[in-house]
């Protein structure tokens, strides 16, 4: 069976309904059209049969599209059961019929049978836990509920004709059976951590498991640079590793980067487990109550349950380093950056004034300021900006708030200000200058309606000439780049400062201190840091190398956008040439100062710089502001 296939993305599915039966589940985009569609077939003895049921066939106006199954699958009396979006039907594996068909809440998206029974479930599940739903051969009328108490992330499931269950993702193997107790009871037992397994690595992704009944299990994984692994996991209670060494890792948000390490890690020292705990997903899109963190945290790291290891991001490293909380680590660091493993122009801006750091990081970015009609040297630095737009006859960057304005340049002086605990009035007073020429290219305006959103680099294509984005990433500049080539514009690396994220630190304390650096070496390895895990540069240089080599020719995103004409056009963005890629490797190279954070500074420049930039108050009054603001602060 030849498929006409458009383009490289299809879903395949082949299904076993009854005796000798054999059914094809495809959906693609068919060469000459422009839908996706979900066709099927039944084979026997040789021949293809095409018994695609007519609803798929039937154009969805309030979906846009045609219907779109989620999930197939087959039961032992000949028919498969298809759960959509909207519905959940049973067909007839001979000829495709619809034989029941039922309203289904959209909480659920897969799908999987025994044989007897279709279960249905949400394929990811949250910190509630994951419910699963029994349809005795498929029927809305016969329903039992089970329930998985734990889990967070995605979840695969496989149940077995005795009646076991099993489930599996990031927190490990588990194996169920329904109790006869309470409804949705049910008991689990954990067969394996997640560390201990390829569903704990972050450079692969589950596309399917399934059981034997002397309880094997399989499960299919697709790799990120490629390929596939069949996995085969075989319990024995006999062959339990023991762990006499477990570190707690603190984090305030979840990393990709350190679930990797740490299953890394127990693999190659399995009496060794790093449990992570971290405030937030990775995924958190709120606000980050970053002083509750603080004060759990200085509480955590003077008592009793204090972590081994911490990740020090948009947190007062300074401060636990003074306290003597976190442990000098560049015995570990600094080898790795004279054997050139390291980018030391990154790792190296941790090293104190005596010699000694506290924390390195383990991914970067930076803040890409792109334009038109303005060359790199203009625009690479506060200074340079603010001597062009003093004398250009356009506004380029669009509106700003004070907030905004401050936002969006603070984090490059606010270190230069404070020199001995004390504002630099010189220093400040230059930044001000800076602003003002900025903020009067701009436009400051009292508040932004809740509507609008400040200019980015969407704008570049109609109304802004000059943009900021923050890139963490090869694959995270792929707009960007697109962007730069259709206003045929420059790019660079504003103040060649970088964003360092998983500022990773040991505390003085730990009773495991070899083990917790022998873990921050490794990872900095490239072992580690060869994964691209889409939110952050390496600082292994041999993994920023090998990231920046990767071939990404297949890669494409399509957004929309607004024209110079207003009108809102179709924006695609394809992979860049190994050129750029081999570029922005070399600008990675050459950056070489953090930007700085602090919510104090940020506050008080807030509220001081409306009156300022208005014309309403002098540079001598707002400095003397600023700096009776900051007074007490800077002498703590």
């Amino acid at each position: 069976l030849e498929l006409p296939v458009s383009g490289e993305w299809v879903e395949l599915r082949l299904l076993v309904p009854g005796e000798g039966k054999r059914c094809l589940y495809a959906g693609y985009v068919e060469t000459g059209e422009e839908d996706f569609k979900a066709h099927l077939w039944t084979g026997e003895n040789g021949d293809v049969k095409d018994i695609t049921p007519e609803k798929w066939k039937t154009f969805i106006e309030e979906l846009g599209g045609y219907e779109m199954p989620t999930g197939i699958a087959a039961l032992d009396n000949g028919t498969l059961a298809v759960l959509s979006y909207t519905s959940a039907d049973i067909l007839n594996g001979q000829d495709g019929t619809v034989l029941e068909s039922g309203e289904m809440s959209a909480q659920y998206d897969n799908i999987v049978s025994d044989g007897k029974n279709i279960w249905i479930y949400a394929a990811y599940s949250d910190n509630a836990g994951l419910t699963l739903e029994k349809r005795a051969e498929g029927k809305a009328n016969d329903v039992e509920t089970v329930t998985f108490p734990q889990g967070d992330g995605q979840m695969h499931f496989c149940p077995m004709k005795d009646g076991t269950l099993v489930l599996a993702g990031e927190d490990g193997i588990f194996r169920g059976t329904k109790d006869a107790g309470a409804e949705g009871g049910a008991a689990w037992e954990k067969l394996m951590a997640g560390v201990e397994t390829d569903f704990g690595l972050s450079d692969r992704w589950c596309t399917g498991i399934a059981a034997r009944e002397d309880g094997v299990i399989y499960a299919l994984f697709q790799k990120s640079g490629g390929g596939s692994l069949l996995k085969k996991y075989e319990y024995d209670p006999d062959a339990v590793i023991e762990v006499t060494e477990e570190l707690k890792l603190y984090t305030v948000y979840e990393s990709a980067l350190l679930n990797q390490a740490a299953a890394m890690y127990h693999r190659e020292h399995p009496e060794v487990m790093i449990s992570i705990e971290y405030e937030y997903p990775r995924y958190y899109y709120g606000e980050t109550d970053y002083n509750a963190v603080y004060q759990k945290l200085n509480t955590r790291l003077m008592g009793d349950d204090a972590p081994d290891i911490v990740v020090m991001d948009h947190l007062n490293i300074d401060s636990y380093a003074d306290k003597g909380l976190l442990a000098d680590i560049d015995d570990v660091v600094k080898p790795m950056e004279e054997a050139g493993e390291l980018l030391s122009n990154i790792t190296g801006a941790f090293v104190r004034e005596d010699g000694k750091r506290y924390v390195v990081p383990m991914q970067f970015g930076f803040n890409m300021v792109m334009g038109r009609d303005i060359t790199v040297e203009q625009m690479r630095s506060m200074e340079a900006l603010a001597g062009f737009l003093a004398g250009a006859d356009s506004a380029y960057m669009g509106d700003r708030t004070v907030e905004e304005l401050v936002d969006e340049f603070y984090p490059y002086f606010c270190d230069e200000i404070v020199s001995n605990k004390q504002l630099d009035r010189e220093s400040m007073g230059k930044y001000l200058e800076y602003l003002k020429v900025i903020g009067d290219n701009c436009g400051i305006i009292a508040s932004r309606p809740e509507d609008k959103v400040m200019s980015g680099m969407w704008e570049l294509a109609a109304e802004a000439k000059l943009a900021f984005n923050s890139v963490t990433g090869f694959v995270n500049c792929m707009f960007p780049m697109s962007m730069v080539d259709y206003i045929k514009g420059s790019y660079t690396a504003f103040e060649n400062r970088f964003e360092p994220s998983m500022q990773m630190g040991i505390c003085s304390r730990t009773q495991y201190m070899d083990t917790a650096k022998d873990f921050l070496k490794f990872a900095l390895s490239a072992d580690v840091q060869n994964t691209d895990n889409f939110d952050g540069f390496p600082v292994n240089s041999e993994s920023l190398k090998e990231l920046a080599a990767k071939d990404r020719s297949q890669y494409t995103a399509v957004t929309m956008i607004k024209a110079d004409n207003g009108d809102y056009i179709q924006f695609e963005s394809k992979a860049y040439p190994q050129e750029t890629a081999e570029a922005l490797a070399a600008l990675c190279g050459t950056l070489d100062k953090p930007v700085k954070e602090d919510s104090k500074i940020r506050e008080v420049l807030i509220e001081s710089l409306g009156g300022y930039l208005d014309g309403s108050r002098s540079k001598e009054d707002t400095v003397q502001m600023i700096e009776d603001g900051l007074k007490m602060y800077l002498a703590e």
